[in-house]
C-alpha cells in the first residue's frame, strides 16, 4: 500500500497510475479526504467484455466483498429522498 499527498500525485501521475494498473494499493490523502486510485478497463461503456474482466478482477471482487462485509456491519448510510443525499453530499 502507497499513500500519497496531492502534490506528489501531481508531479508523478505516471507512476502512480501505473502502480495501480500493477494492482497496487495506491491511496491519495487530500484535503476533502483519501480516495485510492482504481484502474478501470480502456472501454467500459461500450464493451461489455471489457466490464466483465473489470468486474471479474480480484481487485474488484476483494473491494466488493470489503463493501458487503460493511453493509453487514451497519457502516453505511442510508437516505430516504434525493433532498437527503443531495444535502450529504452537499456537506462533504
Amino acid at each position: 500500500m502507497t499513500v500519497i499527498t496531492s502534490s506528489q500525485f501531481r508531479a508523478n501521475q505516471g507512476k502512480y497510475i501505473g502502480m495501480a494498473h500493477r494492482g497496487e494499493d495506491v491511496y491519495l490523502k487530500t484535503r476533502r479526504g483519501s480516495v485510492i486510485l482504481t484502474p478501470v478497463a480502456d472501454d467500459i461503456d461500450g464493451d461489455n467484455a471489457a466490464l466483465q474482466e473489470y468486474v471479474n478482477s480480484p481487485s474488484f471482487l476483494a473491494k466488493a466483498q470489503k463493501v458487503e462485509q460493511e453493509h453487514k456491519e451497519g457502516k453505511t448510510l442510508r437516505f430516504n429522498t434525493i433532498e437527503e443525499l443531495r444535502s450529504h453530499l452537499d456537506s462533504l
